[in-house]
């Protein structure tokens, strides 16, 4: 399982005969002794908000890696900034030093309290570390053009890092926590995925489960424990909004409004809208949002705190020019 090591890791499979993991996992994390990088994988995105929420909230340094899926890189806000700062023409094929520095300078500047600025800087080094000699604007743009916003994350022994399995896939951590909730690994696919997360693990791997398909697994330092108790949901849950959530041809006269936002700021909630600090409104949900949002409340949670997780250039289809559209980041709170 842990082929690239000679010495053995350890593996801990703690098993439950009920669901709702996230509470139990999470605590596993806060009482388990940690050196090295560690990194936590689940099934979906909205379960490693979730587990990225309650490290936080228990004081512990965790970054969610996100996914620019559903929009180019080059749409999103800080990164089009720093293309446009470069774009000097089609006659000039390679970026000068000055232009480069002037353009990396006024991105920084502008986008110092943006959640997304530490994304972007690491989008510069690396593409400065692999282009040292000489920048080509064509070099740069298929650079931003094929690369993932998951790609941008400094692994780091602090930060404990929450993800996907799929967007894991290339990265190893000394420590890996894997959650699979209600997970069926009966097809090709679900297997491969399982592959994909236990090989992540460099020296330690916990799984926390709720089938019995690991039930006959035999290995050397391997820990078993069974868990029969029944867990409460989490008391917070977090989502990350795409388009098919927001009502888009109404950003289009909300430009001026929107260009005073950055990525991280807080929005307040009101009814079926978003406003800004001043109350004035920035973003509308979309009809179907707002049925998943009322799906919520009958979970027993209610819609509490908002904030810009990105902001996006968009274009409607005849439109002439495009449109800054907001992607929010929302809190629910489950009634006590």
């Amino acid at each position: 399982m842990l082929q690239n090591k000679h010495d053995n890791g350890n593996i801990k499979l703690v098993r439950y005969q009920n669901g709702n993991l996230i509470s139990p996992l999470v605590q596993d994390i806060l009482t388990t002794g940690l050196a090295g990088t560690t990194c936590v994988l689940t099934k979906t995105n909205d379960e490693a908000l979730q587990i990225t929420g309650l490290l936080l909230k228990n004081g512990i340094q965790a970054k969610l890696i996100q996914s620019n899926d559903g929009f180019s890189l080059q749409n999103l806000l800080e990164v089009r900034f720093l293309l446009n700062e470069i774009n000097i023409g089609d006659d000039i094929k390679i970026i000068s030093d000055e232009v480069w520095a002037n353009a990396k300078s006024k991105m920084r500047k502008k986008f110092q309290q943006s959640s997304k600025l530490e994304v972007c800087n690491n989008l510069i080094k690396q593409f400065e570390d692999s282009n040292s000699k000489k920048k080509y604007k064509s070099d740069l743009e298929v650079f931003v053009r094929e690369s993932k916003l998951e790609d941008f994350y400094n692994e780091n022994g602090e930060t404990i890092f929450v993800s996907t399995i799929h967007k894991a896939k290339g990265k190893e951590f000394d420590n890996v926590f894997i959650m699979l909730e209600n997970f069926n690994p009966a097809t090709d696919e679900t297997k491969r995925q399982l592959y994909v997360a236990m090989t992540r693990a460099k020296r330690n791997l916990t799984i926390h489960l709720n089938g019995n398909y690991l039930d006959n697994l035999t290995t050397e330092n391997l820990e078993l424990i069974s868990d029969r108790e029944e867990h409460l949901p989490p008391q917070q849950l977090a989502m990350h909004l795409s388009f098919k959530d927001v009502w888009l041809d109404y950003f289009i006269n909300r430009q001026h409004l929107i260009s005073q936002l950055t990525s991280g700021d807080s929005l307040t909630i009101n009814g079926d809208e978003c406003t800004n600090a001043k109350g004035q409104s920035v973003l509308k949900f979309s009809k179907q949002f707002l049925n998943t949002i009322e799906s919520v409340k009958q979970k027993g949670y209610h819609l509490k705190e908002a904030k810009v997780n990105f902001i996006v250039y968009w274009k409607k289809e005849d439109a002439e020019n495009e449109s800054k559209i907001i992607l929010p980041e929302l809190y629910f709170e489950r009634r006590r």
